[in-house]
């Protein structure tokens, strides 16, 4: 089962607040910030000056939101950001404010990874996510089977081929998978407030989970939901 909203995230949030309604987990991927022009193109596109995604990714405030979505969270809950290298304490910080306990830093390791500027500057190959935990209750840590322990570490390509729809920073549906069997069990409510092309819901509906997914952009948001109604029809 799963619900969209095409609309900004915080106006959602805050209508969940009113409504008093609870979710297990929330796992994102919201602008990073990142966007910046520069005179060095990427080796796949000669047109594509610099890193810039769009609009969205231009002045967002990094953690306003937090408080808004950790007020939705049940005790025991996860609550994991992906964002740039750059702006992890600022999340931390805010994520502890909001009583949230930090457990790690999850490393995305691209084996894939675009070569850029690669005469000046290490390849960059990793994506990072903070891992919390709202406290008072056990949380969600599932170990694969056959498995002594785990590293903070996910190793898997960038998107490719059928799978690529269009959204300039998507995550990889394996990525997403492996970290929602990890920390989520079946049944279990996966808010994600930022959804872009909606890869978590995907990943969550393959699992038998439920999914709650906020976008504001309204091609995004199209592309999304397609996606969900394929997966809950497959599933």
């Amino acid at each position: 089962m799963y619900k969209t909203y095409n609309d900004d995230a915080y106006k959602i949030l805050s209508t969940l607040i009113n409504e008093k309604r609870k979710v297990d987990h929330i796992i994102t991927d919201p602008p990073y910030n990142i966007s910046q022009k520069n005179n060095f193109t990427t080796m796949n596109s000669a047109k594509r000056t610099g890193i810039d995604f769009g609009n969205w990714d231009k002045g967002f405030d990094l953690t306003s939101w937090i408080p808004l979505a950790a007020s939705l969270l049940k005790s025991g809950g996860t609550f994991i950001v992906f964002n740039s290298y750059r702006n992890i304490t600022p999340i931390i910080t805010e994520l502890e404010n909001c009583g949230m306990v930090v457990k790690d830093i999850i490393k995305w390791i691209k084996s894939n990874p675009m070569p850029r500027n690669i005469n000046r500057r290490y390849v960059q190959d990793t994506e990072f996510a903070i891992w919390a935990v709202k406290p008072k209750k056990p949380w969600v840590f599932n170990l694969p089977e056959n498995a002594k322990y785990l590293r903070a570490e996910y190793k898997t390509p960038t998107v490719l081929g059928k799978e690529r729809v269009g959204h300039p920073t998507q995550k990889s549906l394996k990525l997403m998978t492996d970290i929602i069997k990890v920390h989520t069990n079946p049944g279990d409510c996966v808010l994600d407030p930022f959804m872009g092309s909606g890869t978590t819901g995907v990943a969550a509906i393959n699992l038998s989970r439920d999914f709650i997914g906020i976008e504001i952009d309204e091609s995004y948001y199209k592309t999304a939901l397609n996606r969900l109604e394929r997966a809950s029809h497959e599933h």
